[in-house]
This record gives structure tokens, C-alpha cells and sequence, in this order.
């Protein structure tokens, strides 16, 4: 049995970091689904547990790989997203954060200073904030 499962896929995609992801959210929302009795959640469930089987299953490889790596690309931003928002957090006592009005680039000034001018490093606009 173990052969012929492994002659089935022989050419076929197989799983990735996206499957993993697919495979575990369709657990989560048809658990979600048993909680709630809302049958969207089972539906949308179901839907991503076919893609999952659809990616594994698939032959068109280089594809997937694509798929695989634009989903690794959007993990890796979302993910320093929430770095950043966590090494904020860790030093809200030390910094106060603001945005340049003109470029939106996020600044670091140290707390306690009074009102000070702040000059952004990348646009040069000077504007002025309590630190």
C-alpha cells in the first residue's frame, strides 16, 4: 500500500509551508463551525481544505512553488509588521513614536525632553511634538 501511495505521487506537488497553513486555518474554522452552529465557517472550511488537497495533489509544480513563495512573502511582512509593533511596545517607556506628516516615516524620539523639533532623517521636514 505504502508503494502505490508512493507511485501516486511521484510527479505530484506534495505539501508546503502554504499547505501547512491551509490544512491548520480549515481545522480552526470547522472547529470554530462545531462552537458557533454557523455554517459559514463550515463552508469556508471545506473550501480550504479542497485547495490544500488541490495544491498537494497538483502537477503543475513550478506554480505552486510561486504560490508557496508569494505566500512566504506576505508571512514575511506581516511578521515584521508585528516585530516592529512589539519592540515598540517594549520601549514605550524610553520612546515616543511619530510619523513625518509629509513622508510618513516612522520616528524615534526619547521621552522626557519637553517640546521639542523634530527633523525627519529622510525628507528633512521639521515639525514640533511634546517628547
Amino acid at each position: 500500500m505504502r508503494e502505490k501511495f508512493r507511485q501516486f505521487m511521484i510527479g505530484r506537488y506534495g505539501t508546503d509551508g502554504l499547505n501547512q497553513f491551509l490544512s491548520i486555518a480549515s481545522i480552526v474554522l470547522l472547529l470554530i463551525s462545531l462552537l458557533t452552529r454557523f455554517s459559514l465557517f463550515t463552508w469556508l472550511g471545506l473550501v480550504l481544505l479542497v485547495l490544500c488537497y488541490y495544491r498537494s495533489l497538483s502537477r503543475n509544480i513550478s506554480k505552486r512553488t510561486e504560490e508557496n513563495y508569494q505566500y512566504y512573502a506576505l508571512k514575511d511582512r506581516v511578521d515584521r509588521k508585528f516585530r516592529g509593533l512589539k519592540d515598540q511596545w517594549a520601549n514605550r517607556k524610553l520612546y515616543h513614536y511619530y510619523r513625518c506628516p509629509k513622508c510618513r516615516q516612522k520616528l524615534r524620539v526619547p521621552r522626557g525632553r519637553g517640546r521639542i523639533q523634530i527633523s525627519c532623517p529622510r525628507c528633512g521636514t521639521q515639525f514640533i511634538k511634546k517628547s
